[in-house]
């Protein structure tokens, strides 16, 4: 029997095993800085993105003096434009010209996924964001979330929250889509009505796709991100969508770079993520407290995942010896988010919330363990 999802504690924790080897930083006599390489999106589709993962990036160095593991640090910033030989490009300029200890920032996984192959499992690489499947090895660290294991948590709650009523499933087809939709399937544990997949990139009227949601359908879970997400909130509140069927979201429709351009039209939408702003906890506060302070607005995801990116690379270096190993055994890390660890395969096992848009914040309504 499937156990519950709502309301049960956080699966006991263990500490990860070391894994791999190289990315050996330099003892601290030589007095040079560890060097932060990250590559992010400072031109093209998400840019906006790139922006938070920046921003955060440089709040977490300067709310920490400038260092990383009791040590001067320096981050070095490259623009991988969305593309993916782009981002290899600026891997091998980073770790050969710059010369930095590690990769870390990765929004899409087209780029995370060619920036990996490029260190040929050597410089160890934290993802802030990519959330492909395809990602892996022993000098590879995520501390964002799998695109699969997130659908599998809306799926859970789906199936505890809306019971198994005839969902439908829609969402961009490319690889994140699929591996969300995938996932949701898993978790939701029946096989849903229909799945409708729209171009990548490509749509500038989605009418035709909700059209296609048959009528005795009772939900719909929808994955979009960026400019597509917007159009999608836009176009199902202004349709009329909203009175005809539930919808349950991914994290990425209504995260907070989403909210600030859809605006009203988001309001009362529920969605699974793995952070919300409105977290009840020390670390959040003091969070989200520096966040407005240099921004003026609440954090994203992406902003958490990046500033926990950070983090985690702290809590390494401290420990002193391989940067690699000292990865891996990091163990729990608590935080904003709440308290995460790795996985065997170096993935985040962490909570996921149930979240309501309220009168411009994200309201945690659940909790959804691992």
């Amino acid at each position: 029997m499937r156990a519950p999802v709502l309301g049960l504690p956080v699966v006991g924790l263990a500490v990860l095993m070391a894994a791999g080897c190289g990315g050996t930083v330099p003892p601290d006599e030589d007095g040079l800085p560890v060097k932060v390489g990250a590559i992010i999106s400072q031109t093209g589709v998400y840019a906006v993105l790139g922006d938070d993962m920046e921003t955060a990036m440089r709040l977490y160095l300067d709310d920490h003096g400038g260092r990383l593991g009791g040590r001067a640090a320096e981050l070095v910033v490259a623009d991988d434009g969305g593309n993916s030989e782009q981002g290899r490009k600026e891997a091998r300029r980073l770790i050969d010209d710059a010369g930095v200890d590690v990769l870390t920032g990765l929004i899409a996984s087209p780029v995370a996924v060619s920036v990996v192959d490029e260190t040929a499992g050597g410089t160890p690489v934290v993802v802030a964001n990519a959330g492909s499947g395809m990602l892996g090895g022993p000098n590879v660290f995520r501390v964002s979330y799998t695109d699969h294991d997130h659908g599998h948590a809306a799926g859970r709650y789906a199936a505890e929250r809306y019971g198994r009523r005839g969902t439908v499933l829609m969402a961009s087809d490319h690889p994140a889509g699929v591996e969300t939709l995938d996932g949701f399937t898993q978790g939701y544990g029946a096989e849903p009505l229909k799945r409708i997949l729209t171009p990548h990139g490509r749509v500038t009227d989605l009418k035709p796709y909700l059209d296609q949601i048959p009528p005795e359908a009772g939900l719909l879970f929808a994955f979009y991100a960026g400019g597509e997400a917007v159009a999608f909130a836009r176009t199902f509140k202004q349709l009329g969508y909203d009175t005809r069927i539930e919808l349950l979201a991914c994290m990425n429709l209504t995260d907070e770079d989403v909210l600030r351009a859809v605006g009203p039209d988001a309001e009362g939408i529920t969605s699974v993520g793995m952070y919300s702003p409105a977290l009840d906890n020390p670390d959040n506060a003091a969070f989200v407290a520096r966040w407005r302070a240099r921004t003026g607005g609440n954090p994203s995801a992406v902003a958490l995942q990046s500033w926990d990116a950070m983090r985690l690379i702290d809590a390494a270096l401290a420990r002193g010896g391989d940067l690699t190993r000292a990865l891996g055994e990091v163990g729990e890390l608590a935080g904003p988010r709440g308290t995460f660890r790795l996985d065997e395969e170096h993935n985040p096992v962490q909570n996921w919330y149930a979240r309501q848009y309220e009168n411009g914040v994200n309201r945690v309504i659940a909790t959804i363990p691992p």
